[in-house]
């Protein structure tokens, strides 16, 4: 989970480990997730099943992590979730342009809603 609000982390972490039994990794800042990924794309840590991904967050924005990620081999088959608050059409329609999976809406998604959603789409 890639998510800057420590209140958010909490609530939707909580849910997925407690609820979904996931096991969540968490990076608030674009520094830390892009160590994160660069040390998948040289095999140095395993894939995640899963990225959820905030839109905004310090030093850059989840656009540009998304870019990254889809333009490499080794993790373009990482599938991402935008969870954000921002509902603009422009901007899911670009998550959507580089193959995020979902767009969803903090206030509109529950974590026992996104346990179910991801849930659903591990178990695909």
């Amino acid at each position: 989970m890639v998510e800057d609000d420590f209140g958010i982390i909490d609530v939707y972490k909580t849910g997925l480990e407690a609820a979904g039994g996931f096991n969540v990794e968490t990076f608030d800042n674009c520094q830390k997730i892009r160590g994160k990924i660069g040390e998948i794309q040289s095999k140095k840590a395993k894939k995640p099943d899963l990225l959820l991904l905030d839109l905004i967050l310090p030093e850059c924005n989840g656009i540009q992590i998304l870019q990254e990620i889809k333009s490499n081999a080794e993790t373009k088959e990482i599938p991402v979730f935008i969870l954000t608050n921002y509902g603009s059409k422009e901007l899911q329609k670009m998550g959507f342009d580089l193959s995020s999976e979902q767009y969803l809406i903090k206030t509109e998604t529950t974590p026992m809603q996104l346990v179910e959603i991801v849930r659903k789409r591990l178990n695909a």
